[in-house]
């Protein structure tokens, strides 16, 4: 056992950067961001809730003209989780430069938006896959014990901090590392298709399924008048994640948002977020789309591709309500300074 594990740890040395390995959906991302590099400035990281439901030229079009006017992408990813949204919004940081010294013609802002409401770690199946080895280094593993809640009970604590040490140990013995930096596979070209035609961006537009439209349109008659209000917990975490990225920005005035996003489930009950949460970039708004009560107009059968998902349309209008929104809270409690100013 002594030897296996030197032997891991002298192969782990070899390896310059398992997170520049290929994993599958997210090599495809940073390839976007690579592409993307020195004329992007504002990032939306997250989940597939994310990936399929934020239009970045959508949220440009609407800040266009105002002090946040930007140019977004989206490196969400479907499956994703807190831990993989915090290495992508790393990643876009180190390629972060200011914007253009003419701020009447270009983006005057940066922003960094997070989605709140992603899971702490991936799903169960995607434990033994790149996505997750190359990732939970240490780092990312301490950082998963600041996402649990004082109220969380013993067997869900277990299993989320357990899931983060299993991945951990898989990532120091190096599995599939080796042969991944050997035979590097190609990056897909049919998923580089679909996140780039049209200028989206990292976008992934979905569609609505005729089976399922019927099925929507039945859980949202269904549904009661009114949904369960429960209000909503915070970690250490949610506020950790914003001081890391604030410390490693490389531009001054970085502007950080939470989103939520809608799902079908909110028809029923719904979580209570506060307006913003207080950290060392001052306080950080949290933009709530799951709230049937204030837009009832996204809870069409015909914006959503399935209970979870929007598709395209429903992606667009979401994202209009988050930047009219966002601007409303700028609007309230002051707007930051430019960006790299």
């Amino acid at each position: 056992m002594v030897g296996f594990v030197a032997a891991a740890g002298l192969i782990h040395l070899t390896i310059a950067d398992p997170l520049g390995l290929y994993a599958n959906i997210r090599s495809e991302k940073l390839a976007v961001l690579d592409h993307w590099q020195g004329k992007a400035y504002s990032v939306a990281v997250g989940s597939s809730h994310v990936h399929v439901g934020f239009d970045p030229r959508v949220f440009d079009e609407a800040m266009n003209g105002t002090p946040d006017q930007t140019v977004t992408i989206n490196l969400a990813m479907e499956g994703g989780s807190q831990t993989e949204q915090r290495m992508t919004a790393f990643k876009f940081l180190r390629t972060l430069k200011p914007p253009p010294a003419n701020p009447d013609s270009g983006p005057r802002a940066c922003n960094v938006i997070l989605e709140l409401a992603a899971g702490a770690n991936f799903t169960n199946d995607h434990l033994v896959h790149p996505r997750a080895i190359n990732l939970y280094d240490w780092d990312t593993t301490r950082f998963v014990l600041t996402l649990t809640s004082p109220a969380m009970g013993h067997v869900q604590r277990f299993g989320r901090d357990g899931y983060a040490f299993l991945a951990m140990g898989l990532h120091y013995m190096n599995i599939g590392m080796v042969s991944n930096e050997i035979f590097r596979p190609p990056l897909d070209p049919e998923r580089m298709r679909m996140e780039t035609a049209d200028d989206r961006r990292g976008l992934r537009v979905l569609d609505t399924p005729h089976q399922w439209y019927d099925r929507m349109a039945k859980i949202i008659a269904d549904s009661p008048k009114q949904p369960k209000v429960v209000p909503a917990v915070m970690v250490p975490g949610n506020t950790i994640l914003v001081d890391e990225l604030a410390a490693r920005s490389p531009v001054r005035n970085l502007q950080f948002v939470y989103i939520v996003m809608p799902l079908l489930h909110d028809l029923t009950e719904r979580i209570d977020y506060p307006d913003s949460i207080q950290t060392t970039a001052g306080p950080v708004p949290i933009i709530s789309l799951a709230r049937p009560d204030l837009y009832p107009q996204l809870y069409q059968p015909s914006l959503w591709a399935d209970d979870a998902h929007l598709n395209e349309d429903g992606a667009r209008l979401a994202t209009k309500i988050f930047a009219k929104d966002l601007k409303a809270w700028y609007a309230a409690h002051g707007q930051p300074a430019g960006c790299g100013r």
